[in-house]
């Protein structure tokens, strides 16, 4: 049995708590800050594998492998009295500070990895970026997405700013949504229509090789069709030329996190 704490249960560090918890035959004890003692609490009451510690000292004596989950932010106020072990393991959510920028804040421990999950992992989906591939974090975490190794912490950002799809993503399927309850269908109806068809697409996604995921465009569209149609006016009007460029002023601009926290 694994002994997994939590420094800070905000959104996502709950997520992932309900993902481990959720998994069938695994068994780790969950140690949980009592920092944001609601949520922790609701997380005790609710498995028994959770545990609510005292203070997060207490959270850190009792863990194999430490998870960091406060905001950027916090981060340097919150870990500055608390002393690590030089045999844990150091897993970070914590946006803007790769591996190398936590070392000198959880030494002696020195064995870190970033993790960067993303909300769907609730449902066991979606992508969990692991850098670099600490295998205790790998076996602690397998089972709960898709697990994306990387070995270069200097490419963690590129994959922290391609995340920022994710509103764009929802904006897109209620807007269509909307335009099917515009014309008549109900609200009901219209959004199980697409959120399926998104689904599906999601998933024929998935499952196309690599070699052949530029063809499918063009194996979802016929000549002169409605797919075709509007994704012509999209191209000429720029939309997908538009969100590369979005991205590299987010990568070469956003500021995730700055020494000392702020």
């Amino acid at each position: 049995m694994t002994s997994i704490g939590f420094l800070g249960v905000g959104t996502i560090s709950e997520a992932v708590v309900r993902a481990m918890c959720a998994r069938p035959g695994r068994a780790d004890r969950i140690l949980l800050s009592p920092r944001s003692a609601e949520r922790s609490q609701s997380l005790a009451e609710e498995f028994d594998q959770c545990v609510v510690m005292e203070t997060n000292q207490e959270v850190i004596d009792h863990s194999d492998i430490v998870v960091l989950g406060m905001r950027p932010q916090q981060l340097d106020e919150a870990v500055a009295a608390l002393e690590f072990r030089h045999d844990q393991v150091i897993a970070s959510f914590i946006a803007g500070t790769p591996p190398s920028g936590l070392a000198p804040l959880v030494a002696p421990a020195a064995t870190i990895c970033q993790l960067i999950p993303l909300p769907p992992i609730t449902l066991h989906r979606g992508p969990l970026v692991v850098c670099p591939g600490v295998p205790e974090v790998l076996a602690a975490f397998d089972g709960l997405g898709d697990l994306i190794v990387l070995d270069d912490e200097a490419r963690i950002r590129v994959l922290s700013c391609a995340s920022a799809i994710m509103s764009t993503y929802f904006e897109l399927q209620n807007h269509v949504i909307d335009w099917i309850t515009d014309h008549g269908i109900d609200e009901a109806i219209a959004s199980r229509y697409i959120r399926s068809e998104l689904d599906g697409l999601a998933a024929v996604g998935q499952v196309t090789p690599d070699s052949q995921r530029r063809d499918l465009p063009g194996d979802f569209q016929t000549k002169g069709g409605l797919n075709e149609r509007v994704r012509a006016v999209l191209l000429d009007q720029g939309w997908f030329d538009a969100l590369p460029g979005e991205l590299t002023e987010i990568y070469d601009n956003a500021v995730l996190r700055t020494p000392g926290g702020q």
